[in-house]
């Protein structure tokens, strides 16, 4: 993906290498990494060239959040019969693929995106024009430098009374975005309450529906004081179908703790705190041909009021 202004001479017309204000706004929200390119979304002419655009699949961030789009057209609508005008092809802030006209004119110029817009491309649209060729697509395509954040929370969520798996983080990452030589960078956190009938906590991570470690705690110790935990893991895109993870866990001490002089969790006396490397399971989910589910979870043995998992927040980001 290449942001980029025509020579002249390269494009259909040499309005095309004219350096615009809305340029300029593009790439600073791009570099920012809020309204941004993640993976994919070259457009291109249609084979037997209309008034559509093909905009390939792909994923962004708008305003910081990330959407996967599926490969689509964006219409360009009728060309005025006197001037030409500027286009602008954009994934919207609800992730939808969209065509922003400009107003047509002797020197036209390209209309103000509508907020959070992330712009693709740029359409020369000359007088009278029915086919839109692909002299008259300018790349528009802004990726952030990297390490980027994807996903983050920052909302507390507690379950207790339950023996079912506890979502701790759960992304949707866009096909095609996950590919060979990516790394995605996940951090969990928050704390535990084990003060029923000694119950053990098992850790999950999944990708795509497909396990790539699980391993459960030893029997706790019945403590009405608070354990913390997190969990931090790169996952590793070896190829498009063959993903590694190699990451660590903190568990506080299962046995019996004391609370912190201040604060939810963390009995720093303690001795026998879990400090674990963990290295998964090699899998092999194709990254390529659909969007894919990463999800972390903890369970518990005995479901009680007194046995909880609480989860502080998460990050995830593209590193590589």
């Amino acid at each position: 993906m290449a942001f980029t202004i025509p020579d002249k001479g390269e494009g259909q017309n040499d309005l095309q290498s004219v350096l615009f204000q809305e340029h300029v706004d593009i790439l600073m929200a791009g570099q920012q990494g809020v309204d941004c390119v993640l993976s994919g979304l070259a457009v291109s002419a249609q084979s037997t060239p209309d008034m559509t655009v093909a905009v390939a699949k792909g994923s962004v961030l708008s305003n910081g959040i990330m959407y996967a789009v599926a490969a689509a057209n964006g219409t360009i609508t009728a060309a005025d019969g006197t001037n030409p005008r500027l286009d602008l092809v954009v994934i919207t802030s609800a992730g939808a693929i969209a065509v922003r006209a400009g107003t047509a004119a002797a020197s036209p110029k390209p209309p103000v995106r509508t907020a959070n817009d992330v712009v693709i491309a740029i359409v020369y649209v000359p007088a009278s024009d029915t086919t839109i060729g692909t002299a008259q697509i300018t790349d528009a395509r802004v990726s952030s430098q990297k390490p980027i954040t994807i996903a983050e929370s920052t909302t507390e969520a507690s379950t207790n009374t339950s023996t079912s798996a506890v979502t701790v983080m759960t992304v949707t990452i866009p096909d095609g975005l996950f590919l060979s030589g990516s790394i995605l960078r996940a951090r969990i956190w928050g704390n535990y309450l084990a003060n029923n009938s000694t119950p053990t906590f098992t850790l999950t991570i999944s990708y795509g529906g497909t396990t790539i470690f699980t391993d459960a705690t030893g029997a706790t110790t019945n403590d009405a004081d608070r354990g913390a935990w997190s969990v931090q893991f790169d996952l590793i895109a070896q190829g498009n179908a063959d993903q590694a993870l190699s990451g660590r866990v903190g568990f506080q001490t299962p046995a019996g703790k004391t609370a912190p002089t201040t604060g939810i969790a963390g009995d720093l006396a303690a001795a026998t705190d879990i400090q674990a490397e963990i290295m998964g399971a090699a899998i092999a989910v194709d990254s390529d041909a659909a969007d894919r589910i990463l999800l972390v979870t903890w369970t518990m043995s005995v479901s009680h009021a007194d046995n909880e998992v609480l989860t502080s927040g998460y990050t995830l980001e593209l590193v590589a």
